[in-house]
């Protein structure tokens, strides 16, 4: 074999060096892998009814199992025990005059989720309703929520309707507009048309409910993304006695219809998700497709979940060390080589 001199050899053992260097580092920067534990809320009439909604919920929790993550359909109340092996919570609105959120569960939810690192997706409904104030007293249950999490989004009371985009019928809103923050570029990846069935619009407040309320479309809050938006034909329709907060009856216009805050919770290090219709279950979720119109709110809802469960995961995600044992075992060879044959000559 022809021995090699000083110079090449210099060249070699700095090439080894830095691929080694290179591999090690490649090894060593985190990569976001699915994980964790999602628990959907089906204690408070969620639970769908409809074989086709049941369908949803179950691609739904088969497409996330095959994410990586685990989930977990709660029946039986939301309390410390079911959320203590939790990263996320999924809460659509709920419905029926028993099935209100207990002083107990809000108070669970809240030090939950500001333990911090914690993902929190809450829906809403439409305050539209045929009994008096049953719409807002689902609402109700819906911000208290928010307020435990000391969040700056919330739900209307209010209902939204579209004449022109829709499921069939003005109050089956299909939402048509995605932001175009490159922040958000990954949840509304593939998004174009969204089933917001019987739904409310969003806005923004400081950490409670009644604090500075503002509207989100005109005005922006510190970390919080609007994430969808009605067509231009959007109409506030209010249906009771209660009014929207910072809309009003009878305006016309593009409104949030969901929008997530990020460094969320009193850690500030959770992310959370509001929306004006139930990503889940319900009569018709944010997954579905509806009267024969192919929709794509699947890949919003599982992409918004996935995004929120990668964001809350803990800085420096481990390190794979037998890969950079390997790598750098590799490295020294090459180095041992390189000095046997300056060593040769």
């Amino acid at each position: 074999m022809k021995n090699i001199n000083g110079r090449q050899a210099a060249s070699l053992f700095v090439i080894a060096a830095l691929f080694a260097s290179f591999l090690a580092f490649s090894s060593a920067t985190p990569v976001a892998a699915a994980s964790g534990t999602i628990v959907f809320d089906y204690s408070h009439g969620q639970a769908p009814s409809f074989e086709e909604v049941i369908a949803y919920d179950a691609q739904l929790g088969a497409n996330l199992t095959a994410m990586g993550y685990t989930v977990v359909w709660a029946r039986g109340g939301i309390n410390a025990s079911i959320l203590s092996g939790a990263t996320g919570l999924v809460m659509g609105s709920c419905y029926g005059a028993n099935n209100g959120y207990t002083a107990g569960e809000i108070s669970a939810i809240g030090d939950w989720f500001n333990a911090g690192n914690k993902f929190l997706w809450v829906g809403y409904d439409s305050d539209y309703t045929s009994l008096p104030d049953a719409g807002q007293w689902i609402d109700n249950n819906m911000t208290l929520i928010l307020e435990a999490v000391h969040s700056d989004v919330y739900g209307e009371p209010t209902a939204v309707e579209d004449p022109v985009n829709n499921g069939g019928s003005g109050y089956r809103v299909v939402a048509n507009k995605t932001s175009t923050n490159p922040y958000v570029a990954d949840i509304v990846s593939g998004v174009t048309e969204v089933l917001m069935h019987g739904p409310t619009c969003l806005y923004g407040a400081s950490g409670s409910s009644m604090a500075s309320p503002v509207a989100l479309e005109t005005t922006t809050v510190t970390d919080v993304y609007p994430i969808l938006y009605t067509g231009g034909n959007g109409t506030i329709n209010d249906g009771d006695a209660t009014d929207p907060i910072v809309h009003t009856n009878g305006q016309q216009g593009s409104f949030v219809m969901m929008a997530m805050q990020i460094n969320a919770g009193d850690a500030g290090t959770g992310n959370l998700m509001v929306s004006g219709a139930s990503p889940y279950g319900d009569y018709q979720p944010m997954y579905a497709s509806y009267y024969n119109k192919v929709l794509d709110g699947y890949n919003l809802v599982k992409q918004a979940i996935d995004f929120g469960m990668q964001a809350v995961q803990p800085a420096g995600a481990p390190i794979n060390w037998i890969l950079i044992a390997g790598v750098g075992g590799a490295a020294v060879v090459v180095i041992i080589i390189v000095v046997y044959f300056v060593r040769k000559r």
